[in-house]
């Protein structure tokens, strides 16, 4: 039985590892503080497959940029969106796309 537990184990921990990791990058408008910056981090960690979320300061002049790693491949605005639920009045994801893995 512990052989059977180490061998799922281990073949769980390699599946995963196979898996490929897609990144997004975009735009988010209304994020304002580090709390504003939570709430949007941990309203995009519940779209599927998504492992990290960024929100990064703007450059000069400019807006928060959004950075997603994930393992599903076909992550859009809308599903961000959805996400947000009643947050999207207050932050808006713009410009995402997907960018090389490198």
């Amino acid at each position: 039985m512990k052989h059977l537990l180490i061998a799922i184990l281990l073949f769980v921990g390699i599946s995963h590892a196979a898996d490929p990791v897609y990144r997004y990058e975009g735009e988010v408008a209304g994020v304002m503080c580090s709390a504003c910056s939570g709430h949007v981090q941990a309203a995009l960690k519940k779209i599927e497959g998504v492992q990290s979320v960024s929100v990064l300061p703007a450059k000069e002049g400019g807006v928060p940029r959004l950075e997603i790693t994930a393992t599903n491949a076909k992550i859009t605005r809308d599903d961000c969106v959805k996400a947000l639920g009643e947050q999207a009045k207050m932050y808006d994801v713009r410009n995402l796309k997907p960018v090389a893995v490198k």
